[in-house]
């Protein structure tokens, strides 16, 4: 009798356990792709697009992870952080690489893995190295890293915008980014040369790759229902013209002025994407929407307002582009890009980089001094049309290091310079800074 009961009650165990797991089979019932398809639960995600596959790509050994686990993800990622930090600080750097590569495997939607670890690996990590190659190599890791967080996450566009800041400014500003830059369009660990088709398939500049990282952050951000964290959207959305602007630098910078042409076009794309790009995006304001570029006749503030059935006026919107205008910096941008596209400007920056490669390299003062006073000539009289560029501390370094230069020349000819010379204004209102550079200039050549 007893032995039946028992039998009687496991097949009631039985018979409740397949009950209900029936509603669960079929509430949750996968769908094939169609409207109507699968069960309610998954329909929901559909609707509601909260499904994994909506958040980015899936790993299917990510997915096996967390589903073996059950509820103990939490606590082995937690076990895997606290691994990562010791193995960072023995300087285990493959079992780090490894480490990391699980915690994403358990938690592939949490952001702030992908941010700290992509950073730890390209900044952090990389510095630990000697060689340049290896802290290359490191930064690449990070890069790529950061890529394939966003790869994972289509939702995030702040991991699209990391990845273009590291392939931006940690491989265009890094002491070491002379050769960054080299090994980005040609890869010493690439078999046969040229550039790791991961970070560069299409070997543009570092610079430009960054670009359409903070165009895909910006698309991703312009999407219904999805924001930023990152900085103040008239802030976020300027990254991609201002890697525009960092990639016509670099022909200054580098002394690349064999193509002039090529500096002009840069240049002049800056100057057209920062007007009709970033200048015409509206931005939300207290007062309503605005944009940066307006004419002076104001009429795209004047059709807003018109939208807005005279919400505001005409004088709120204007104090709003002013502040926006300030935040961001605009109105330099602006004219930089406008006097840099100039033809007479890249010459002013090609004679003063030739004046200063004579004097350096080659000890050719004559050369030096004809060349260096030509581009400060150049740069009066840019400087004469935008007093404003003195401002800006780059701008100004260039001209006063320029007359330093020039002023050594004559010395080394034997010879006094003269009580007027281009740029005098400039010297004697930032004596401070011409001392300095001065100073430095005696320190390395005497005189």
């Amino acid at each position: 009798m007893t032995r039946i009961s028992s039998q009687h009650r496991k097949l009631v165990y039985l018979v409740a356990i397949i009950l209900l797991l029936a509603p669960i089979v079929i509430l949750g019932a996968p769908g094939d792709g169609s409207e109507r398809s699968g069960g309610k639960l998954s329909r929901m995600r559909d609707q509601y697009d909260l499904g994994e596959t909506s958040l980015g790509n899936v790993d299917p050994a990510s997915a096996t992870m967390n589903l073996v686990l059950l509820g103990l993800r939490g606590i082995a990622s937690n076990m895997l952080w606290q691994q990562a930090v010791v193995q960072k600080d023995q300087k285990d750097w493959a079992g780090l690489k490894a480490t990391v590569d699980s915690i994403v495997l358990l938690q592939p939607h949490f952001r702030q893995v992908w941010e700290f670890q992509g950073w730890n690996l390209a900044y952090n990590v990389s510095a630990e190295w000697d060689g340049v190659e290896d802290r290359y190599q490191w930064v690449k890791e990070g890069a790529k890293f950061m890529m394939e967080g966003a790869d994972r996450n289509h939702k995030y566009p702040e991991l699209y915008w990391e990845s273009g800041r590291i392939l931006g400014q940690k491989i265009g500003r890094a002491d070491e980014r002379k050769y960054f830059r080299e090994f980005f369009l040609d890869d010493p660990f690439q078999e046969g040369g040229g550039p790791d088709p991961e970070l560069n398939k299409d070997g543009k500049d570092n610079y430009l790759v960054a670009k359409d990282w903070f165009l895909a952050a910006n698309e991703v951000e312009a999407q219904p229902g999805i924001s930023q964290s990152r900085l103040a959207p008239v802030l976020f959305r300027s990254y991609p013209v201002r890697s525009q602007i960092d990639y016509a630098d670099t022909f200054q910078q580098e002394g690349k002025f064999d193509e002039i042409g090529r500096i002009q076009e840069a240049w002049e794309v800056a100057f057209d994407e920062l007007r009709s790009d970033w200048g015409s995006e509206r931005f939300m304001t207290p007062k309503g929407w605005i944009v940066m570029e307006v004419d002076q006749d104001q009429d795209v503030l004047k059709a807003i307002i018109a939208e807005e059935d005279g919400a505001f006026s005409l004088s709120e919107k204007e104090e709003w582009v002013d502040r926006r205008q300030k935040m961001a910096n605009y109105r330099y941008w602006r004219t930089r890009c406008l006097v840099e596209s100039r033809p007479e400007t890249i010459q002013a920056h090609k004679d003063l980089w030739e004046g200063k490669r004579a004097f350096i390299d080659r000890g050719d003062i004559e050369t030096a001094e004809t060349k260096i006073f030509s581009g400060l000539q150049g740069m009066e009289k840019v400087l004469a049309e935008f007093p404003e560029l003195e401002m800006e501390s780059s701008f100004r370094e260039e001209c006063l290091k320029g007359i330093v230069l020039w002023r050594g020349a004559k010395q080394a000819k034997g010879e006094e310079p003269p009580e007027d010379f281009p740029l005098k204004y400039l010297w004697n209102r930032y004596s401070a800074e011409a001392s300095e550079y001065t100073m430095l200039f005696r320190s390395l050549y005497g005189g």
